[in-house]
């Protein structure tokens, strides 16, 4: 009897530990981003919000880093990485997702979606913008989706700031843009919007999808995050 109480009482601590291990490595992301400011400025504003009602031991625990390269280079680099920064060689659990963080901009078709391949052949998971990660802000305040070339992202940015009553200039190093944009905009309207406009684009290569981006899935996934702790 006692034999059989011991058995399974460490039965019940192996499938704990595994429990445990899972739920850490969920918590363990890596974000990398094709610029060193906007974009690790924005999902470290994310990645603080949503912590605050996670308990400590899962809070998310992501690295992120701005690597000021773009499109395939960018993809190539995200294996080194894992291999060199502190973080993944010190830990016994690896990262539970990775994140690539990248706009259209003027690169090439070919490049462009060569870098989304790349992601997905990998298992990373590219949030990619056609033609700026702007887009995904202005979509925090309207529903666009019309064609717009990148150059006017930062003036309708500050329109639609004015309007909601912040006298604001847009700066692509504003560290606290995340905020910003929930505070006078709307992240759940942006998400509707963001997947309602990609929806449309689903048949089309993401080179030829502008206005569009899927940043939301980053908040798809958290979402996936907080489901596993409940």
């Amino acid at each position: 009897m006692g034999s059989d109480n011991l058995f399974k009482r460490r039965q019940d601590e192996r499938k704990n530990r595994k429990e445990n291990i899972r739920k850490l490595k969920s918590s363990n992301w890596l974000v990398v981003c094709e610029g060193t400011k906007t974009e690790p400025n924005y999902f470290k504003g994310a990645i603080q919000h949503i912590n605050k009602n996670i308990a400590d031991k899962y809070k998310l625990k992501v690295k992120i880093i701005g690597m000021g390269m773009n499109t395939t280079s960018l993809v190539k680099e995200v294996e080194r990485l894992q291999n060199t920064i502190d973080k993944y060689q010190n830990s016994i659990i690896p990262y539970g997702k990775i994140f690539v963080v990248f706009d259209k901009d003027s690169f090439s078709d070919k490049e462009f979606d060569e870098a989304i391949n790349m992601c997905l052949r990998n298992n990373y998971i590219p949030l990619w913008s056609n033609q700026a990660i702007e887009y995904w802000f202005l979509l925090h305040f309207n529903y666009v989706d019309v064609g717009m070339n990148r150059k006017m992202y930062a003036e309708k940015i500050n329109e639609y700031f004015n309007k909601a009553g912040l006298d604001y200039k847009y700066q692509k190093n504003d560290e606290n843009i995340y905020f910003k944009l929930i505070k006078y905009g709307s992240l759940d309207n942006a998400r509707k919007y963001a997947k309602k406009i990609h929806d449309n684009y689903l048949n089309i290569a993401p080179s030829k999808s502008e206005s569009c981006t899927i940043v939301y899935y980053f908040f798809d996934e958290i979402d996936k995050r907080l489901c596993e702790l409940v």
